[in-house]
């Protein structure tokens, strides 16, 4: 079976860790033993017999590759953040071990070439590399830069301070020049049970509050962990609501309009009957148009309550039921319309198509001004398609937004979010597609594009209605 290789890369924390990378070469220009009077200290304490000044210099010494040594650990560790190799699926971490310890060695020969200072890679490094991995491993290290330099500085401190015993020399700690030094001093000065305490006890300082540090890095990743899981179940609590909302709807609308066909049928039969039996001409004129209007009724009763029926329509007479609905919301001098195909025709349903064209309508009017809003509407015909653009003026679409737009329940005024959702959906069950264009603040424009003529697919659907 071959396996799948792929490697994922986080280019803000590259360039970070790049960076920080780059100023820990620099570190020895910018801090350095002369400036801190490390020698002068230790000398000072020789002299004098001070205890106290030989603890300084070592504090001095702490101090300085604690600050020289930060900027390339974190470096690294942000560099090895970015880089996600994953084989089959699955993150290999020891991959990422290896990256680490690479770009330590790489900074360190860096160091020497452009300094000459050799940085020991003993003990102390692998310590620090071998706890900071393990806390990437546990996800406890996808925190604040902030709380990332606290870590690894109070780590370091704790570790530095260990390099400073005399007595763990022969196990590969502080076996650099300027840490010999000080350890040789304090046993010049028979003071090495004093630096060991001393060294000791800010080992364990510094050790205890890096642990602090750990243990609210894990409430933190905890409650990360928490409020994300929080949030798909919130998500799904409102998936399920919409979807609630949707069937509850559907289940009402269909409810309300199969009863309107009892009254309805009695009605048509009165006005069938009254016609037979009326002798007056207009009368009986008027009783055909009555007899007429409610075939029409019915025919569109039936057409919402089998969406899947379809029936020839005009361009002309679509437009006309979507005209004559809109007009009660958009006013008239803020509405353009241009049909350069009234004759051509669609297989649709004509209510749940002019529904469509009138929510896209609905969403052009609120997103315009009311004193200078426009909002042009053009029937066109291309090669064998129908295209009916719906263009406004208006406040426009952010581009993330753009993405969800069409998503049921999605709404940028808190309403139910259900209109352009069902208008993408009615022009999808007709075979045709539907989208958006929209530069904010400028303009949005919407179009549907539907297979003009009997097609195929609008024939088997008029057939499945009956």
């Amino acid at each position: 079976m071959e396996k799948k290789f792929s490697v994922e890369c986080n280019l803000r924390l590259l360039v970070q860790g790049g960076i920080l990378a780059a100023f820990s070469v620099m570190g020895p220009w910018i801090i350095r033993e002369s400036w801190l009077g490390i020698y002068a200290s230790r000398s000072s304490a020789m002299m004098n017999d001070s205890c106290f000044l030989l603890l300084v210099s070592a504090i001095k010494l702490v101090a300085m590759n604690v600050v020289r040594t930060v900027p390339h650990y974190l470096g690294a560790f942000l560099m090895n953040e970015a880089v996600r190799i994953r084989i089959n699926g699955r993150k290999r971490f020891s991959l990422n071990v290896v990256i680490t310890l690479s770009l330590i060695v790489l900074i360190y020969d860096l160091i020497y070439r452009v300094h000459g200072i050799r940085y020991d890679l003993g003990i102390p490094v692998l310590l620090i590399i071998g706890f900071v991995l393990l806390l990437s491993y546990m996800n406890l290290f996808s925190v604040s830069m902030l709380n990332k330099l606290v870590l690894v500085g109070s780590l370091l401190m704790s570790i530095q301070w260990l390099d400073v015993i005399p007595s763990l020399t022969p196990y590969g700690f502080g076996r650099g020049e300027i840490s010999m030094d000080v350890k040789v001093a304090a046993q010049i000065m028979e003071e090495g049970n004093t630096l060991l305490l001393f060294a000791c006890c800010m080992c364990l300082a510094f050790f205890i509050a890096a642990m602090i540090q750990v243990q609210l890095l894990n409430k933190e990743h905890k409650l990360r962990i928490s409020n994300e899981h929080n949030r798909i179940v919130e998500k799904e609590l409102y998936d399920t609501q919409i979807e609630a909302l949707k069937m509850r709807n559907a289940s009402e609308v269909q409810s309300l309009v199969h009863d309107l066909k009892s009254p309805l049928t009695t009605a048509h039969g009165l006005a069938s009957l009254a016609e037979m039996m009326e002798e007056n001409a207009l009368l009986k004129e008027y009783l055909q148009k009555i007899s007429s209007s409610l075939t029409s009724m019915d025919m569109m009763i039936s057409e919402i309550l089998y969406e899947n029926r379809r029936s020839e329509i005009q361009t002309a007479e679509l437009m006309q039921i979507v005209l004559a609905q809109v007009s009660i919301l958009v006013p008239k001098e803020m509405l353009t319309y241009e049909n350069r195909c009234p004759e051509a025709v669609i297989m649709g349903n004509k209510i749940r198509l002019s529904r469509a064209i009138i929510n896209l309508i609905n969403n052009a009017y609120n997103a315009v001004d009311k004193e200078t809003g426009k909002i042009s509407i053009t029937v066109e015909r291309r090669e064998r398609f129908i295209y009916i653009t719906v263009l406004d003026n208006g406040s426009g679409i952010e581009k993330e937004n753009m993405a969800c737009i069409w998503d049921i329940g999605y709404s940028g005024r808190h309403s139910t979010g259900l209109g352009l959702g069902f208008a993408k959906q009615v022009v999808e069950n007709h075979g045709g597609s539907v989208w958006l264009e929209s530069e904010k603040g400028k303009y949005t424009r919407a179009t549907i594009c539907l297979r003009e003529g009997k097609d195929e697919y609008g024939e088997q659907e008029n057939d499945s209605g009956h």
